[in-house]
Formats: C-alpha cells, sequence, structure tokens
C-alpha cells in the first residue's frame, strides 16, 4: 500500500505543509540563529534538503550581530574623521531665537519691497537694511 501512496500525487497542502516544515528546520535550527542571513537565503532561495543546509551552514563562520545603539553611528563617525561641513544649524542660538527669526523676516520683506520697486533703497537703509547693487 505505501507504493500506492508514493505514486499519488500531493495535494496543494501537503506540499505547502513540507515546506514549512523544511523552512522550520532550517530557520529555527541553532546553525541559523547564529548565521541568520545565510540560512534565509539557502532556505527560500534553494530547494536543498535540510542536511545539506546545515552542513554548510556548520562550516561557515557566525555572523556579527548588528548593533542597535548610537555607539556604532559614533564608531563609524569616529573612523571617518571630520568631513569638514559646517552648517549654521549646527551653532547654538544666541539670545532670542524668536526675534533673530522676527528680524530675518523683515529684512527679507524690505529687499524684496525693494527688489520690486515698492520702496526706494533709502527707505530701506533708514530701515537698518542696506542694499547693495540696486
Amino acid at each position: 500500500m505505501s507504493n500506492e501512496n508514493a505514486n499519488k500525487p500531493k495535494t496543494e497542502g501537503q506540499v505547502r505543509a513540507e515546506e514549512r516544515a523544511r523552512l522550520a528546520a532550517i530557520l529555527e535550527s541553532p546553525l541559523a540563529e547564529a548565521r541568520p542571513k545565510v540560512a534565509r537565503k539557502f532556505a527560500l532561495f534553494t530547494n536543498l534538503p535540510v542536511a545539506s543546509i546545515l552542513e554548510m551552514l556548520a562550516d561557515l563562520p557566525a555572523e556579527e550581530k548588528p548593533r542597535a545603539d548610537a555607539s556604532a553611528f559614533l564608531e563609524a563617525m569616529g573612523r571617518e574623521g571630520n568631513t569638514g561641513i559646517s552648517s549654521a544649524l549646527g551653532t547654538a542660538p544666541t539670545g532670542d531665537a524668536r526675534e533673530q527669526r522676527a528680524q530675518e523676516l523683515r529684512a527679507a520683506a524690505v529687499r524684496h519691497n525693494v527688489s520690486q520697486g515698492y520702496v526706494s533703497p533709502s527707505a530701506a537703509a533708514s530701515r537698518g537694511l542696506t542694499i547693495r547693487g540696486i
């Protein structure tokens, strides 16, 4: 009778169950825990039997676990060194930031008004803004 079962085509459910069992046997093995990336690739992208994959995993060195803390970032920055990039955003604000921003906006408005001819350069100068090239 076992010959009859061997000749019967497998149902879709049986094929899926076998594949789930294969994946679980590979990915849940202690060898895969030390080499998760390679184990996943072998399991998902090959049709190799479980025993062959586990044999190959045993021959490979354990993968380094990624560091989840910020020190990995700081370590990389230490290796790279100073990049020479500077930003005004990195400087500490002095004085009242709100008032500084209001002054920037007033100056931008006056520059716009002068460029459009709404205000003369002398009127802009009276407001504390020197316009060059106009």
